[in-house]
């Protein structure tokens, strides 16, 4: 390897990132706090082993937790000269593996048949069936909450690693609360592994047990694909299932070539099954594994990292040490006190406002919230205020028509000629769907969304490594993947509205969190230590998306004029009035149901939507979800006040 090579690949790091990446080969744990550089840390080291020759880049396999995260992996590799780098999700090195290899499963047919493929509820299909037999029902009889339930309750069972005779225990000791008792769970487990065994289908989340089962049952198998692969890569460990787990065991083969990069302090998926001991408890497994600690941010001002360290500071689920702000000064972060949730909207508004006026751009704005229900109102309230609003996961970027008509110009011109110049084609592309670089349309109607969105797909491409732009095929090839992976181009021109859950792994100017009382953040739901635990690691989730702006709202008065408690996290953003009582209203009683629920109440419910009490007896919640009907539930249930 020249110097100039070594250079480039330890260009720009800093003292702890630089240690990380001169690491020898082997078990590597590093521990990267929010906006401390994991991304760039780990594509460094990738870039740097295979230019000094100690680990050539295709025998390394890079694992993330999302298609998206792989894609933007697999970018910033191209960029070091190291391309030939798999990067894959769990999930899809699973479904590679099995194509090629399907003989050895003893499986019927020639490769994988995955339910739902066909978009038609296959999956739902054949959950309601086995529901309806246990429970010795019409499947027609069946409520559609039950179902709902038991894909949660499978999907955070396949995470486990749990059989149906596994499932019972651990779910009691995890305090799994389904709407229906454990017994029904696993027996509807067993009937629906019976049917796919029958039918010859998997769903999605076999793909890792029917995988991990191939290899550790296939020696030849097992060693073909460790040859292919030497060294492995696991980004966003602190998310990792033990379903997951077992396949990667699997393909190490007792083999410690292993880097993973996590932040404790942003595992907030245990409630889909992911066990954040797998980092922390890394060193135990590997003792040898050098551990590095990523400490200094680069994304946020001093004040909100001083936030986001103090809401965790002697929390048991605040490993790793304090963040560093690498930023300087900024504004303090605020907390905002309002009468009732109209006001906390008129409030929002007016932040949003203030921040636009004082410079600062729409799509670096984000407005955060607890559950999916609460978007509706928020997002109500700054579109009637004439704010450009658009949702956190951008899902139907590419499905917008000017998007897709672009797209399909450049494949039918890459399919006839491959090697033409792309820009040129892009640039016609654009202008046939409407595009006018130097004229963006006025105000803030469907003619500025269209041009909008096609201003981020140029800039997207002009973004992109050379080797991705050089000729129209291979634009036109990647620009076809990231929209079969969602991979969306930052919003332009418009405010982010998103749940903290999809917020994670983002970051923006300013960050506004709204509905932050308690029963909101943290959750009702959230009754056992370790859900308590989450629930913070998802305010820090929070607060440390925020590079510079960062306020917090809460409504003292909840509808019918009961009052409300603001979160306890609110405390980390005003130091020296902490666990104050001014402006907290008397602690909310949560049972009986009388106490937190009354007739003519807006409430929210994460299966059925947005509602109003019709009735309240016996501990019992009568609630009119309009177009999904009327529903009896327990007051200690999903049902949260709006």
């Amino acid at each position: 390897m020249t110097d100039a090579a070594a250079d480039r690949a330890l260009a720009g790091l800093d003292d702890e990132q630089a240690a990380a990446v001169l690491a020898p080969p082997g078990p590597v744990r590093v521990m990267a706090g929010a906006g401390t550089g994991k991304t760039r840390t780990v594509t460094h080291r990738i870039a740097y082993q295979h230019l000094t020759g100690a680990v050539p880049a295709h025998v390394v396999l890079a694992v993330t937790h999302s298609a998206k995260a792989a894609g933007e992996l697999r970018d910033r590799l191209a960029r070091l000269g190291t391309g030939n780098v798999q990067a894959r999700t769990f999930h899809a090195a699973a479904m590679r593996q099995l194509r090629y290899f399907w003989r050895a499963t003893g499986l019927p047919g020639d490769g994988p048949v995955l339910l739902d493929v066909d978009g038609r509820g296959a999956y739902y299909r054949y959950l309601r069936g086995a529901l309806a037999v246990t429970l010795r029902t019409s499947a027609g009889d069946l409520d559609a909450a039950l179902v709902t339930d038991l894909a949660t309750e499978l999907t955070w069972a396949a995470a486990r690693d749990l059989t149906a005779d596994e499932y019972t225990a651990a779910a009691e000791a995890a305090g799994r609360r389904p709407g229906m008792a454990l017994a029904t769970v696993a027996g509807a487990m067993r009937r629906y592994s019976t049917a796919k065994r029958a039918a010859g289908v998997l769903d999605f989340a076999d793909l890792l047990a029917v995988c991990a089962r191939m290899l550790e049952e296939h020696e030849e198998v097992a060693a073909e694909v460790r040859r292919q692969y030497a060294s492995f890569v696991v980004d966003e460990y602190q998310d990792t299932d033990p379903a997951q787990q077992r396949l990667l065991d699997a393909w190490l083969g007792g083999r410690d070539d292993l880097t993973v990069v996590g932040d404790a302090r942003q595992a907030v998926y245990g409630f889909k099954g992911a066990d954040t001991s797998l980092l922390t408890g890394f060193t135990a497994r590997f003792p040898r594994a050098v551990t590095v600690d990523l400490v200094r941010d680069y994304r946020s001002t001093t004040p909100v990292v001083d936030t986001a360290n103090r809401l965790m500071a002697g929390r048991p689920e605040a490993t790793g040490p304090a963040l560093v702000g690498m930023l300087g000064d900024g504004p303090a972060p605020r907390v905002v006190r309002c009468d009732d949730e109209d006001d906390e909207d008129a409030q929002v508004v007016a932040t949003v406002r203030g921040w636009l006026d004082a410079g600062v751009a729409a799509q670096e704005i984000a407005v955060l919230h607890r559950f999916n229900a609460q978007a509706v109102k928020l997002t109500a309230a700054l579109r009637d205020a004439g704010i450009p609003v658009v949702a956190g996961d951008g899902s139907a970027y590419f499905a917008r028509r000017e998007v897709a008509q672009v797209l399909a110009l450049l494949r039918r011109r890459a399919a006839q000629a491959p090697h033409d110049d792309a820009a040129g084609v892009l640039d016609e592309a654009l202008t046939r769907a409407g595009y006018d670089p130097g004229a963006p349309p006025d105000g803030t109607g469907a003619a500025r969304e269209r041009w909008d969105a096609l201003d981020a797909l140029r800039a997207l491409v002009e973004s992109l490594p050379e080797p991705l732009t050089r000729t129209l095929g291979a634009l036109s090839a990647d620009l076809d993947r990231r929209a079969a992976e969602d991979h969306v181009p930052p919003g332009r021109g418009a405010v982010t509205v998103t749940t903290i859950h999809k917020a994670k792994g983002l970051e923006w100017d300013a960050c506004l969190l709204a509905r932050a009382t308690a029963g909101s953040l943290p959750s009702v739901y959230a009754t056992t230590g370790a859900e308590l635990a989450e629930e913070r690691r998802l305010a820090y989730v929070a607060v440390t998306r925020a590079r510079r702006h960062l306020v917090a709202t809460w409504a003292a008065g909840r509808p019918g004029g009961r009052p409300a408690r603001r979160s306890p996290y609110l405390d980390a953003f005003e130091p020296s009035a902490a666990r104050r009582t001014r402006d907290v209203g008397p602690r909310t009683v949560v049972h009986p149901a009388a106490e937190r629920f009354a007739t003519g109440q807006r409430v929210t419910h994460d299966r059925h939507g947005l509602g109003k009490v019709v009735d309240v007896r016996a501990g019992k919640v009568t609630v009119d979800f309009g177009s999904a009907g009327r529903r009896t539930v327990a007051a200690d249930t999903r049902l949260v006040a709006l």
